[in-house]
């Protein structure tokens, strides 16, 4: 496994920068396509009304999308603790992609103390799942923890 991991970190050049630097820039544009007659503003109020719905249901899929409109501002007022605690409940209810945001909130304290052992935890279980981008952080994380030794 050390190995594998010292060889993966070798061999990686990834750069994450553009990636933790635009943390919310990202936005889930699912659903958002809505009739010619409808404006955008009208599209994103009936989204967020939806996606509070199925969020308070326990659907991840709705959890996650929420969270991003509070991360962003996208509908409601920009609230990252908010953001922060609908990611969670999506990361617990298996949501992988709310898991590799888990471990960018704690990389870089975005609604959350920053807490790199916690975002590395995070990675980690997204990865498991398959999350490319989370395994890059964490090789990061782990090249760099290298190379302070």
């Amino acid at each position: 496994m050390k190995k594998t991991l010292l060889l993966l970190l070798m061999v990686s050049t990834v750069n994450l920068t553009a990636d933790s630097n635009n943390f919310y820039a990202r936005i889930q544009h699912s659903n958002m396509q809505t009739a010619q007659y409808q404006s955008s503003s009208q599209a994103v109020a009936k989204k967020l009304f939806y996606a509070k719905r199925a969020a308070q249901k326990g659907h991840p899929k709705a959890q996650f999308d929420l969270a991003i409109m509070y991360a962003t501002g996208q509908g409601v007022q920009k609230d990252e603790r908010i953001a922060f605690n609908l990611f969670h409940k999506a990361a617990r209810n298996n949501n992988v992609e709310a898991k590799y945001y888990m471990g960018l909130s704690f990389l870089q304290g975005r609604g959350v103390k920053q807490q790199p052992e916690l975002a590395r935890y995070w990675f980690k279980l997204a990865t498991k799942q398959g999350h490319i981008k989370a395994l890059q952080h964490l090789t990061q994380m782990e090249r760099s923890s290298i190379h302070s030794i």
